[in-house]
Formats: structure tokens, sequence, C-alpha cells
């Protein structure tokens, strides 16, 4: 019996630390190695605002159809049978020859007939604001699909910048270790020569303060990372659930061929933004130019209507019947002449008004891409030139460190000088990783500002 007991509770430890590891599995985050170009697609297919745009430009296109739909007669067709039954009626009379009142149950009354109409015929023959409304809605159209464009170009440029942040918090992350690891290096070798009485406590403090600077700085730089992972993970569309991380890619770093004013030129004629605007104020302008016109013009409609009624006691012989006896019909045509509607001319003052704004709108934006570009141009130069630099620096530092570090290692220097440019070292190579991939994210946004930017490279 004893022995059947302890199976169960072998079985049953067994089953909760299964059950215990599948949860602590299912828990665990999901990691995905990805590349940039794999990033942007699964952003274009999960993005938020990607999926809100494809509602919108399929809203605008029913808002098209609805406007050629104005142009279309509208017609309703009706039948009608009915059955009307009335019960027989009690009544009294006379009896001439016997002198008594009888009473009697009449007959029932049976009553019916069936109609065919078609009415509600409506042929719009002329109206101004019709065709207004058919160019302004396609003019929305064209309006939404460049606002489209444009966030899907914002959503590539996004997913670049969170991409080339996570890289670089990666790499700071890197580089900071390698610092961690040559100050523990440092303090071991201080403490040893400390011991042996070949240099000053001074000297231990000052490693021990600098190894305690860097895992402060390492811990910064750790949380970093995740907040950048975290950050590209939201622009995806992906859960917490998720890990990414970022495969390592080689971008070159090359001088930018398109001139600021060849970008300029590209960016007013063809930037998704701008032509947002102008679609926007051209409908603005159709719809004013449409309630003028319906304002002042005549429109025109024609209708027309059908009916045919059958008796209960006559016969349909055939289609023919429709149109030899029991019908009526009514054609008509309408005129409409506008001679004042104090409403009309307040909705063109408002129109008017709301064309304006839109103007301003539109100039507006191009004065602000003129100076975006501008800024742009002017940054993505500014960075490549401190790649630069920071790489001549980085060679610089490399070699005097080695030279102080050979000094310090004969006795002709001080430990604070080899402290001094490890810290010039390691700042230098912090430096070129910020400015490699600032670069990148400068680039990006440069495509963006002037409209061209790729989503594959």
């Amino acid at each position: 019996m004893s022995r059947v007991i302890r199976c169960f509770v072998i079985c049953g430890i067994t089953l909760i630390a299964l059950t215990a590891k599948a949860r602590a599995e299912d828990s665990a985050p999901r990691q995905m190695n990805l590349r940039l170009a794999e990033c942007i697609e699964i952003a274009l297919s999960n993005n938020s605002q990607i999926v809100q745009d494809r509602y919108n430009v399929a809203l605008s296109e029913v808002s098209v159809d609805d406007s050629r739909n104005a142009f279309l007669p509208s017609a309703t067709l009706s039948w009608n049978a009915s059955r009307s039954i009335q019960g027989p009626r009690e009544g009294s009379v006379l009896d001439p020859e016997t002198g008594v009142l009888i009473t009697s149950l009449g007959e029932s009354r049976v009553s019916g007939g069936q109609s065919v109409s078609l009415g509600g015929i409506s042929i719009p023959l002329y109206n101004s604001q019709s065709f207004s409304n058919l160019s302004a809605s396609k003019l929305g159209l064209k309006a939404t699909r460049m606002s489209q464009s444009n966030n899907r170009q914002q959503t590539i440029y996004d997913v670049k910048q969170n991409y080339f942040n996570l890289l670089k918090a990666i790499e700071l992350l890197e580089v900071q270790k390698e610092q961690i690891h040559v100050s523990e290096e440092n303090l071991r070798r201080q403490e040893t020569l400390y011991e042996i009485g070949s240099t000053a406590i001074l000297n231990v403090f000052n490693a021990k303060s600098t190894l305690a600077s860097s895992k402060v700085t390492l811990i910064n730089r750790e949380n970093n990372v995740e907040i950048a992972r975290a950050n590209l993970s939201f622009f995806l569309g992906l859960g917490p659930e998720v890990k990414l991380v970022p495969t390592q890619e080689q971008f070159e770093i090359t001088p930018q061929t398109v001139s600021y004013e060849d970008a300029l030129d590209r960016a007013m004629d063809s930037h998704p933004d701008l032509l947002r605007w102008k679609y926007t104020m051209q409908e603005a302008r159709t719809r004013l130019r449409g309630t003028q016109r319906n304002a002042r013009l005549p429109s025109a409609t024609m209708s027309a209507s059908y009916g045919w009624n059958l008796g209960k006691d006559e016969q349909f012989l055939g289609i023919e019947d429709l149109f030899m006896k029991n019908y009526s019909y009514t054609v008509s045509v309408n005129i409409r002449l506008p001679v004042f509607n104090m409403g009309t001319e307040n909705s063109i003052r408002r129109q008017k008004l709301q064309y304006l704004r839109t103007q301003e709108q539109f100039d507006q934006a191009k004065r602000q891409r003129i100076q975006q570009i501008r800024q742009s141009y002017l940054s993505l130069e500014r960075t490549r030139r401190l790649i630069s630099a920071n790489e001549a620096a980085v060679k610089a530092a490399e070699e005097s460190f080695k030279l102080v570090d050979q000094r310090y290692n004969l006795g002709g220097g001080t430990f604070l000088e080899r402290q001094t440019e490890e810290a010039n070292l390691f700042r230098a190579r912090s430096d070129l990783v910020s400015a490699i991939y600032d670069y990148q994210i400068e680039l990006a946004q440069f495509q963006f500002r002037t409209g061209i930017l790729a989503e594959r490279d």
C-alpha cells in the first residue's frame, strides 16, 4: 500500500514540474532575428496607421461612387394584391302575405384587386453641383492616397530610426563592456602593485572609482538597449513577448549624391505630403465653385410614374393588358431656378473661408518642407564629416594610449595619465559608434523629407 502511495506522489511531483516548465517556456520571450528589410515588411503589414489608411482609401472610393450615382436615375417598383371580405349582415323584412316580421341573414361581400406601379422615377437632367461634387470627391480620393503614401514612408522612416537606435545601443553596450574589462584588469594590476609596494594606495582607489563609474554607465546602456528594443517592437506591431534581435548588417557611409537644389525640386514636385495638401486645397476650391454655380444656375429633373389596376372580377389576359386598359402614367419636368437663399450665401462664405485656410496650410507646408530639407541636408553632411573626424580621433587615441601605457610600464608615466588616455580612447570609440548610426538615421530622415525613401536598401 505504501509503495502505491509513493508512486502516486512521484507522479504528482513529476506532473507539477512538467507543468511549471511548460508555463515557463510559454512566458519566456520569443526571439526573432530580423534584418532591416524584414522589419520594414512586418511594419507595413501590422502597423495600425497603415491599416487605418487602407480603410480611409476605401471610404474615399465609396464617396466617389456616391457622387457618380447622382447622375443615375432612380425608380421604385411595387406590386399590391388585396382581398377584402365583409361578413353578412342581419336584417328584418315584413312578409306582405302574412304580415309577419321576418329576420334574415344576408350574404358576404367580397372585393379586392391587384395593382402594379412603377413610381418614383427621377432622371437628373442637369445639376451643376453634381459635377462639382464628382470632381471634388476624386480630388479627395487623391488626397487620401497621398496621405497613405506619406504615412507609409513615415512608417519606413520610424522603423529605420528605431532599428539603427537599437544597433547603436547594442554597439555602445559592447564598447562599455570592453571598457569595464580593461578597468577590471587595471584594478587587479594596481592591487598587485600595491601589495608589493610598487604603487600608492591612491592609484588603487582611482582604479576602483573608474570601475564603479564604468559599471554605472553599463547599467544605463543596458537599459537603453531594452528601451530601444521595446520601441522597435511597438512600431512593428509586435507584442512584448517577442525579443527582437537585429541582424548585423554592413551600412555604407557614402556622401549624398543628391544636391540640395535637386532634393528641393523633387520634394516640391512629388512629395506625397505636399501633394496631399495640394489636392485638399483643390477639393475645397472645387466645392466652393460648385456651391456658387448651384446658387446661380438652374437645375432640371424629369420624373415619371406608371400605374395599373385589376379589379376583382377582371382577369389578366397577358402582358399586353398592362398597356391596353386600367393603366395610368405621368411624366413631368421640373426646372428649379434659385432666386435668393440666405443659407446658400452663408454656405458660400463658409466654403470660401475653408478654401483660403487650406491654401494657407498648403503654403505653410511648402515653407516647412523647405526648412526641413535644408536642416536635414546640413545635418547629414555634418554627421558624415563627424565620422571621418571620429575615425581619426580613435586612431590617435589608440596610439596615444599605447604610448602612455608603454611609458607607464617602464616607470616613466603616472597612473593618472594612463587613466586619462584610457577614458579618451573609449569616449572616442563611443562617439564613432554614435556617429555611424546617427548618419544612417539622418540619411533616412533626409530621404523621407525629400520623398525618396525606399523600402529596401
